[in-house]
């Protein structure tokens, strides 16, 4: 019966205990550990195995494996997880300066914790909470409270107004990941939507369930979690980009629109021969009088003038090469090197 009654022992200690202390939670550990339900170890800031971690998981699956605790010289947190159909066992050690706090919540027979911790208390559901401390003497709550008036008390501090709690700011990991999974916005009316805060709690089991850690930690998200929430985005596939097709019509330069000039005819004659003449005297360049003769065996030029083949047969070069390469045959009255690279090609 006692063994499915939840307990919790919460403990306090000088750093100088630490090697005492790894024997009680290793204890704890052999007793609530099963092949089934592995813990999930997650050390932050810690030295494992002489070297410095931001951030070290492991996972203890067997009693052989309990003594990775032994290689643990310096944390700033640990956190030992058991999650099961029928387990939740949770061991928080956290420390500050040169003292050690333990919190373990679990469902298990009882464990004798006096004489490892300086202080300590021990909870469960049916009996008063009793107190310790490291010489193994046991207090109850009336004996607690006769020993408190023998302690020096200090003059009270003067009291701060406390400021109103600060709203937490959504991170932008989470906001991105939702938005993009669910197309639905993560945030409105400046507040978190309902559906949202749903997730991130169906998210925060997800995460603990598969690989272990904390979600955040001292008000930051950690980089475990953050690289978590970009592997649940969904990248599209990129498609293969081609080339637009350009119609030959938008590379020849259109005449602005408006009103014609009054011109006499025999004068507008005059101006449309002279610049028929000098289109025919425009002389081709090299490169594509010397592909068009190489491919067809005909002059380019006859007469001084350019022969309307030639015309026609670099209209229809101008074409293709807009069709299966894209870009521009011309710039600024010059060729491209890429148009000059497809004629070579021919």
């Amino acid at each position: 019966m006692s063994e499915s009654i939840p307990k919790e022992i919460i403990g306090i200690a000088y750093t100088s205990e630490w090697d005492h202390i790894k024997q009680f939670i290793k204890a704890l550990m052999e007793l609530t550990l099963d092949s089934e339900s592995p813990y999930s170890l997650n050390a932050l800031n810690g030295i494992v195995n002489n070297k410095k971690y931001e951030e070290y998981d492991y996972q203890i699956k067997a009693k052989a494996q309990i003594k990775i605790l032994n290689s643990i010289h310096d944390f700033e947190k640990l956190s030992f997880y058991q999650y099961s159909e029928y387990k939740r066992n949770i061991i928080d050690i956290s420390k500050y300066k040169d003292v050690i706090v333990l919190n373990a919540q679990y469902m298990g027979p009882e464990i004798d914790h006096t004489n490892y911790f300086n202080f300590a208390i021990y909870l469960d559901s049916f009996d008063l909470p009793y107190f310790s401390d490291i010489k193994g003497n046991v207090y109850e709550s009336n004996e607690i409270m006769e020993l408190i008036p023998k302690f020096k008390l200090q003059a009270p501090k003067k009291i701060k107004k406390s400021k109103p709690p600060e709203i937490l700011v959504s991170y932008k990991s989470e906001i991105e990941t939702y938005e993009k999974s669910t197309e639905k916005n993560a945030i409105w009316h400046g507040s978190e939507t309902n559906s949202f805060q749903k997730w991130k709690m169906k998210v925060h089991k997800e995460f603990r369930d598969k690989l272990g850690g904390l979600p955040y930690y001292k008000g930051k998200i950690t980089k475990k979690y953050d690289s978590y929430l970009n592997s649940l985005i969904k990248k599209p596939i990129a498609k293969t980009s081609q080339p637009k097709k350009i119609k030959i019509e938008k590379l020849i330069t259109k005449k602005p629109q408006g009103k014609k000039p009054i011109v006499k005819k025999p004068l507008k004659k005059q101006i449309e021969d002279k610049k028929k003449s000098d289109t025919k005297k425009l002389e081709p360049l090299n490169l594509e009088a010397t592909i068009y003769n190489k491919l067809t065996g005909k002059n380019a030029i006859y007469g001084g003038r350019i022969t309307k083949a030639f015309e026609h047969w670099k209209l229809k070069m101008q074409k293709q090469f807009v069709q299966k390469i894209g870009g521009k045959p011309y710039y600024k009255g010059a060729i491209t090197q890429k148009y000059k690279k497809y004629l070579k090609s021919l």
